[in-house]
């Protein structure tokens, strides 16, 4: 009864955060945008009974620098806050990529990706090819940001993929997920950013980063159930 409440209670915040994306509203943005990640995190720490202490810090950490982010980036119309969301979702990463390879540590065994790296092409193909194609329309400060967020968040979901085989089915297929959508996320704010303007593109960057950010989460849940 209480994961119905509280997940009754995500809709409303993520129905009130899109329709504001929608409506392209910033006063219900401001409201609803910072309480996703809250709920996320707070689902997260009352559900996770049995965890590893460094599992619960790496997902704390990685939350709390998401939402962060997330406050930083209701402000990106300026170039110093938008500089700032990106240094904070790098943070991010950086600690999502620990917590994935801690899950693979605890698991003792030995990790997708030394078994077969040539699943690593893909994610250099995609980033080779996006960085090219952005390249010539940023400036300097911006190649080297957006260079390191790259190399960042391409990892991330590396390390995502590889936990496969390393643990529950089911919580790898919700991280890997949660992983990509987060790739299709930040992939949107560059096009619409740099490339050409995305009709509605707050609603599609939002929905696809919730996803990314809930599914990351239960799937952490799912290994240790």
């Amino acid at each position: 009864m209480k994961k119905i409440f509280l997940h009754l209670l995500f809709v409303i915040i993520v129905a009130a955060d899109l329709i504001g994306e929608y409506l392209q509203n910033p006063q219900i943005d401001h409201i609803a945008k910072p309480l996703l990640l809250i709920w996320i995190a707070g689902y997260f720490f009352l559900h996770s009974k049995n965890i590893d202490k460094k599992v619960l810090q790496y997902a704390g950490a990685g939350f709390l620098f998401s939402w962060l982010g997330d406050l930083l980036m209701m402000f990106s119309a300026d170039f110093t806050w938008f500089v700032l969301g990106i240094a904070s979702f790098l943070v991010a990463q950086m600690f999502y990529i620990f917590l994935f390879l801690r899950t693979i540590n605890l698991s003792g065994k030995t990790s997708f990706l030394k078994k077969k790296p040539m699943w690593l092409i893909p994610y250099l193909a995609f980033g080779l090819i996006v960085y090219i194609v952005l390249f010539p329309q940023l400036d300097l400060v911006l190649r080297f940001a957006i260079f390191v967020y790259m190399v960042a968040i391409l990892t991330m979901s590396a390390m995502a993929l590889n936990r496969f085989g390393n643990g529950h089915p089911i919580s790898f297929s919700l991280v890997f997920a949660g992983s990509l959508f987060f790739v299709l996320s930040d992939s949107l704010i560059a096009v619409n950013c740099f490339l050409v303007a995305i009709p509605y593109e707050g609603l599609f960057i939002m929905t696809t980063y919730i996803a990314a950010q809930y599914l990351i989460m239960l799937g952490l849940l799912k290994q240790y159930e």
